[in-house]
């Protein structure tokens, strides 16, 4: 999996591309949790939009810096769901843990509000 962060506003981004599984599910994990750390950084924004399969661990791994974010005023949503990922989240309930939202730009708008 490729792991790329960008910055708008205060607001991080890890675009993500490839399979979102046990073997990359550290790296994101990582990432994200060094984001949620960083004071200079109120909000994740994770673009999906290359994600191309997701196993629990990769949700599990999203967890955790959502919980770090929110401590401290934070937020962490997800956006550009291919339909099968966004599906798997409505069915979860996953939808309700995190702010799910149609397109990066969407996201960082939505939450920055």
């Amino acid at each position: 999996m490729d792991i790329t962060r960008s910055d708008r506003n205060g607001i991080a981004i890890l675009a993500l591309a490839g399979r979102l599984n046990q073997a990359s599910a550290d790296a994101l994990h990582a990432a994200a949790m060094e984001i949620a750390g960083d004071d200079s950084s109120r909000a994740l924004v994770v673009d999906m939009g290359g994600v191309d399969f997701i196993a629990s661990v990769g949700i599990r791994s999203l967890i955790r810096p959502s919980q770090a974010l929110s401590m401290r005023g934070g937020k962490l949503a997800v956006a550009n769901l291919n339909p099968q990922i966004d599906e798997f989240f409505r069915l979860t309930g996953l939808d309700q843990m995190f702010r799910v939202f149609g397109t990066v730009d969407e996201a960082v708008v939505g939450i920055a509000s």
